[in-house]
């Protein structure tokens, strides 16, 4: 498994990651015929920002994380890799180190993401859905 590490975003970070946001969110929001404003994808960086970790891989910043923990389950908001490292193992490396820390993984994807297909590979089923997104979750066996 790839070594990572997660370092808390702060203030400073900002601005990589809306940067981030924009190059990886953009064109599957739109696949599901969302567009949003700056503003609006702004309030939705901002949502929860406390639970934000870069990703770093050998020193380099390789995308970022939010996701929330309780003593059993991890709900996993985002997971952004940036495009340049995107097919190279690091998604599926996040979520096997998320699946070391918790028994239950919840999280939601946009129907027409191709993320979908890396979670179902890595073990999560879909429990709901709704007009945009799939409902997955993970547990320990």
């Amino acid at each position: 498994m790839l070594a990572l590490e997660f370092i808390q975003a702060n203030e400073s970070d900002k601005s990589f990651l809306m940067a981030l946001r924009l190059a990886t969110m953009v064109e599957h929001l739109a696949r599901e015929g969302i567009y949003l404003t700056a503003q609006e994808h702004n309030v939705r960086l901002m949502d929860n920002f406390a639970a934000y970790q870069l990703i770093y891989h050998d020193g380099t910043l390789i995308g970022a994380v939010k996701f929330i923990q309780n003593e059993t389950e991890i709900e996993l908001m985002q997971l952004q890799i940036a495009p340049t490292y995107q097919g190279q193992g690091y998604g599926s490396a996040v979520i096997n180190t998320l699946k070391t820390r918790a028994a239950k993984i919840n999280l939601t994807v946009l129907k027409h993401n191709p993320a979908f297909y890396l979670y179902q590979q890595l073990g999560f089923a879909v429990t709901g859905d709704d007009q945009f997104e799939y409902h997955m979750q993970w547990c320990k066996t």
